[in-house]
């Protein structure tokens, strides 16, 4: 296999496999997140977060795959093409990115989650609660 094809299939592998990761790290969460969003019973921000979850942590891992980019400092291709070490430390750095877009978006995730929990109305001092005094 010349470098040309290597780069051709060593982008598509490291695609598939960045998805894979997102998609694992979301089945992982899957279910802890539906538990967490089963608290804003009363509110539709239980049911925007649960369908907004999974294109919020494929995304961020597909966005860090595709914010590598292969020519830096104008390369030209046959440059890139040329040396097949560089093509394998760009699919690390590919790996890499996508893992760090995607701990960014757990974070954001965390703390959404985190507001949206101490905003609910059993928590404010004017919610349902606050009738009833200290207990």
């Amino acid at each position: 296999m010349n470098n040309e094809q290597f780069l051709i299939y060593s982008y598509f592998v490291v695609g598939a496999f960045v998805m894979a990761i997102g998609l694992a790290v979301y089945a992982y969460l899957r279910r802890p997140f539906a538990g967490i969003t089963r608290k804003f019973r009363n509110s539709h921000l239980g049911i925007i977060l649960k369908r907004l979850f999974p294109v919020g942590v494929v995304l961020p891992a597909l966005s860090g795959f595709l914010s590598v980019d292969y020519q830096a400092c104008n390369m030209k291709y046959a440059k890139v093409v040329a040396d097949r070490s560089y093509l394998i430390n760009k699919n690390q750095e590919q790996i890499k990115a996508a893992c760090v877009f995607l701990m960014l978006a757990l974070l954001v995730w965390g703390v959404i989650v985190l507001a949206g929990l101490a905003m609910r109305k059993e928590n404010l001092p004017y919610g349902r609660n606050a009738e009833r005094g200290p207990q």
